[in-house]
């Protein structure tokens, strides 16, 4: 069926579809000239029973209604710095650049001033409703109606006041594309309707929605960080997002039949309900609900940036006063494979091999720099191994003096050496038995306590200190080190035969400067739980501030950025914390992942370089404002808070 095309002349095809219109609102003469969207509207309107001249949508709010609905609207807090942006860098003269909710609600509006009066005139504004039901075929109304971009042009819309006007339109979608729960609009005369209006419409959209993603995956990993939290022996427990969809769960869940083929169990998602509504102002809950093998469920919320973003379910043991202690000598590891946060290629190798070999009981070596999350690793190998019943005993062989080290690792028999408990003790392979031993710094082991490890993991078996019988012991051993070992070797401080034995499954766990976007993620997760420990809610980082961190270098890796999100979150001034309140360390910012790539700043960014005098000279012309002191180097304010780092210059040095 032939479509109006552009290039025909505006006047020429506005009369056309006016022709149209007025042989379906008349005659009920079905359009053939029409686009099917356009078509499909037409006649939902006619069903609608909407009068084609009505002057006003059917449905306004009330200013009091309407800061409620603005107050409640996730999407629009996320999806406003997205649109004043974009405002401010289109040229909007002629055009309003709007938001709408996903029941077609305008909650926001920018752009020309004299068009946004003029709209305003047929309740184009915030509070009215723009949906087909309320405003019969217009962009924002009918792209809703389809899930997918449309574009109205003047005598398209069915009703007769809406016809001055064109309006090009996108549906913002789900993680997952399950639902719309916003629009983006661009509206203008139909005279001067720019013809990219639906495609920077679709670009606002996919921005605004990439932001969705991303903050549902940060949501996600806060949830699933309570869930382990909660983590309780003999409790069923289960994490849930906003939607209900289970996040974690462990095998007593299953049992419990909380969770069935991955699901929630519908009696408990239906109890859920108003629990997980958007529209609840109460911001701690805790639901008391009926399990499906009747026994009572703790349902409790979990918060995020002041909205329920999902539920922690808790169901104690089936049996009352049953719960097993946990022995002092089988505790559990804290960490598994989900705690290990991040997306990155080379995180999701190291995972990979880990896997891999949690599946197995051969030696690992887990290589990496300090604070890169090495014990994690260890603790996730083995929770998911088939030792995960039995101990995990960590020992940092470079935090025992070196005379003790044998005592500490294989055990003393009573009246080895002075000082010693009297009826002897068993070492740490010993405790491990049946389980796994991560023997950190294990570079740090003095060479007989080397020679005496090589033994026991030939022969499987020790001989404590001062005896001479032996214990066989079943111990998986997981090594780490922060220094090269092939470096340790050569300078014969590590026995090559002992790195043979225990190099027999190598990982090496990725600096954090090398993860890339993983570095923002981690941010988002470790300031969520800095925040019960401070006392805090509603903390943020602001776009300047997730600039920052990703530039910096993170010499102490994870460690390093953990700390300085918790020092932020205790002292920073307001819930947004900006780049100025994180106190980032000095090391190595030649390696960070430099933001002003990503932002392009002029050619002179590049050769630019200052001393320390001259920078603190410039930002005393400016009083300090780092905005302007950039703008006038001709640099990024990343490379200026880069360079800041770098010769150590605070504000403390600034005016008083």
């Amino acid at each position: 069926m032939p479509l109006l095309s552009w290039p025909t002349p505006r006047l020429q095809r506005r009369r056309l579809i006016e022709r149209a219109w007025e042989l379906f609102v008349q005659d009920g003469v079905q359009p053939t000239e029409l686009s099917d969207e356009i078509r499909r509207s037409w006649q939902r309107a006619r069903e609608n029973q909407i009068d084609p001249g009505i002057t006003r949508p059917r449905r306004v709010l009330s200013p009091d209604v309407l800061a409620e609905r603005r107050e409640k609207d996730v999407v629009l807090r996320l999806a406003s710095s997205i649109l004043d942006d974009f405002a401010s860098r289109l040229n909007l003269s002629g055009h309003v650049l709007a938001y709408l909710d996903g029941e077609g609600w305008m909650l926001k509006i920018d752009g020309d001033r004299r068009v946004i009066e003029r709209v305003a005139e047929i309740d184009f504004r915030p509070g009215a409703n723009w949906a087909e039901d309320s405003a019969a075929t217009n962009g924002p109304g009918t792209a809703l109606a389809e899930g997918k971009p449309v574009e109205v042009f003047a005598s398209e819309h069915y009703v007769s006041a809406w016809q001055p006007w064109s309006c090009a339109a996108a549906p913002i979608r789900t993680p997952g594309g399950e639902r719309t729960v916003g629009l983006v609009d661009i509206t203008g005369p139909w005279e001067v309707q720019r013809r990219e209006a639906i495609i920077v419409a679709k670009a606002i959209a996919r921005a605004v929605e990439e932001r969705l993603r991303a903050v549902a995956g940060v949501r996600d990993e806060v949830v699933r960080h309570a869930f382990l939290a909660a983590r309780d022996a003999g409790d069923a427990l289960v994490g849930i997002d906003a939607q209900g969809h289970v996040i974690a769960a462990n095998d007593a869940a299953a049992r419990r039949r909380l969770v069935e083929a991955g699901s929630l169990a519908a009696a408990l998602k239906q109890a859920l309900a108003g629990m997980m509504a958007p529209t609840s102002n109460r911001s701690e809950r805790e639901v008391l609900i009926r399990s499906p093998d009747g026994t009572s469920v703790v349902a409790s919320a979990v918060q995020y940036e002041g909205s329920t973003i999902g539920a922690i379910l808790r169901a104690g043991p089936a049996k009352p006063g049953l719960r097993p202690p946990t022995p002092r000598s089988r505790p559990s590891t804290r960490y598994e494979f989900s705690r290990i946060l991040g997306q990155s290629e080379c995180l999701r190798h190291a995972v990979g091999l880990a896997k891999t070999a949690a599946r197995n009981s051969l030696p690992v070596i887990l290589s990496g720099e300090s604070g890169t999350g090495k014990e994690l690793f260890a603790q996730a190998i083995h929770s998911a191994s088939n030792r995960q019943s039995e101990r995990f005993v960590a020992v940092n062989c470079g935090s025992i003096p070196e005379q003790l080290v044998e005592a500490e690792l294989f055990g003393y028999e009573a009246g080895t050496f002075t000082g010693a408990r009297r009826e002897g003790n068993k070492g740490r392979f010993e405790d491990a038995d049946g389980g796994t031993l991560f023997l950190d710094e294990v570079s740090e082991l003095p060479s007989q306590a080397q020679a005496a490890l090589l033994r026991v993991l030939q022969e499987r078996e020790v001989v404590r200190l001062g005896g001479s019988s032996v214990r066989r012991v079943d111990v998986r051993v997981v090594a780490a080190t922060n220094k090269p070992l092939d470096d340790e070797i050569r300078a014969k401080r590590f026995r090559r035969d002992l790195y043979y034995r225990l190099n027999v499954f190598s990982i090496s766990v990725p600096p954090l400067r090398e993860r890339g976007d993983d570095v923002a993620l981690l941010a988002q997760v470790f300031l969520a739980e800095a925040e019960s420990e401070v006392e805090r809610r509603g903390l943020t980082l602001a776009p300047d501030a997730i600039a920052a961190i990703s530039a910096h270098a993170w010499p102490g890796n994870v460690r390093e950025l953990k700390n300085v999100l918790l020092r932020a979150a205790a002292t920073a001034p307001q819930p947004l914390i900006t780049a100025e309140d994180l106190v980032l360390g000095v090391g190595a910012p030649d390696l960070a992942v430099s933001a002003v790539g990503k932002e392009a700043g002029p050619p002179r960014e590049a050769a630019l370089d200052l001393d320390r005098g001259a920078l603190v000279k410039a930002l005393d012309s400016y009083t300090w404002n780092f905005r302007r002191t950039a703008h006038q180097l001709g640099i990024s304010r990343m490379t200026l808070y880069r360079w800041m780092q770098r010769y150590g210059i605070t504000r403390d040095e600034g005016p008083a």
